[in-house]
């Protein structure tokens, strides 16, 4: 069996550390946006360092992946922008629905970020992303270090009378360890009424993303599986599906494109007995990168969902594969 928490959980130091990602260790000002009148983000605006250091610290690119991963989760008609920074700035993609321009957003992003990017300029990026799309209703900052081209001079803040836009910032590397960096970046979370999360490294950015995207879309806080699984094995998880949810949606991420998994065997059993298959009623889509799925399943009925995850290809070498599967809800259909 994995271990479920209430956030997500990663392999550190050879072990498995879970931590929530509304805890004390990564949280800063908690925003509304599980509450009853949550509103679903319209506009998001993306801004991802890509400097030099990023060749070392995220080598496998799974912040391409991460934005990827944003891209398949989100419906059809939300708005999202990326530019991308370092002591020089990108536009990746131009604010625009995400269902007719996803293939188009992917690619920008394959061919742009490259960590060519030079220095860590907060100020270049903040005011480049604030150009590029004055009505972002949300941002989120994925950064592998701290700022280091001059003083930094509070770009995060929109200039009076503008309200701030809520910013999500994500902090990853051993190199963020500086007091100094970690106080900027929670800072600039709280200022804006956002939500910092501190990584150890770039393998916990495709989870967290998905739990960023999770929030902005009103969904419920992902119950959250982290298994390690030999070639050809498989996982059995379960869990509840509320009266009032319309839909789930099963998020599994993993490092390796030379690794794959599968979800089979969805199911609602109520009292023992199946009452709900693909197709009587569910209706199960899937989206597919190269290191995650995302997995949106309608139509549902209460009961326990359960599902099985297995591995399909484990082409990395490791003997043992991990992958973290978040399982979320929501009142709407999509």
């Amino acid at each position: 069996m994995g271990i479920p928490t209430s956030g997500v959980a990663w392999a550190l130091a050879g072990g498995l550390v879970a931590t929530s990602l509304v805890g004390a260790a990564t949280a800063t000002a908690a925003p509304a946006a599980r509450a009853a009148a949550c509103a679903p983000a319209a506009n998001i605006q993306a801004i991802i360092d890509d400097s030099g250091s990023m060749s070392g610290t995220d080598p496998d690119r799974l912040r391409v992946q991460a934005m990827n991963l944003l891209i398949d989760a989100l419906a059809p008609s939300r708005i999202l922008g990326a530019t991308e920074f370092g002591s020089v700035e990108d536009n990746v993609f131009a604010p625009a629905a995400v269902g007719p321009n996803a293939a188009a957003m992917k690619a920008s992003l394959d061919t742009l970020v490259q960590a060519d990017n030079g220095g860590t300029d907060y100020n270049l990026a903040f005011d480049s992303a604030r150009a590029v799309n004055p009505g972002a209703s949300v941002r989120i900052f994925l950064t592998d270090g701290g700022h280091n081209s001059g003083d930094y001079l509070n770009t995060h803040l929109n200039p009076a009378p503008q309200a701030q836009t809520p910013t999500y910032v994500i902090g990853f590397s051993p190199g963020l360890a500086a007091a100094e960096d970690q106080a900027r970046l929670q800072q600039i979370a709280a200022d804006t009424g956002g939500q910092y999360f501190a990584l150890p490294d770039a393998q916990a950015l495709q989870p967290v993303m998905n739990e960023i995207q999770t929030r902005l879309t009103c969904q419920s806080p992902p119950k959250t599986f982290v298994d390690t699984v030999a070639a050809g094995g498989s996982k059995h998880h379960g869990v509840k599906i509320k009266r009032k949810s319309r839909s789930a949606q099963l998020t599994l991420t993993w490092t390796s494109p030379l690794d794959a998994f599968q979800v089979k065997k969805v199911k609602i059993k109520r009292h023992g007995r199946v009452v709900a298959t693909k197709g009587h009623p569910l209706k199960i889509k899937t989206k597919r990168g190269s290191t995650y799925l995302v997995i949106k399943v309608t139509k549902l009925v209460p009961g326990k969902m359960t599902f099985v995850v297995k591995n399909t290809a484990a082409g990395s070498g490791a003997p043992q594969v991990t992958v973290t599967t978040q399982v979320s809800q929501s009142r709407s259909k999509k």
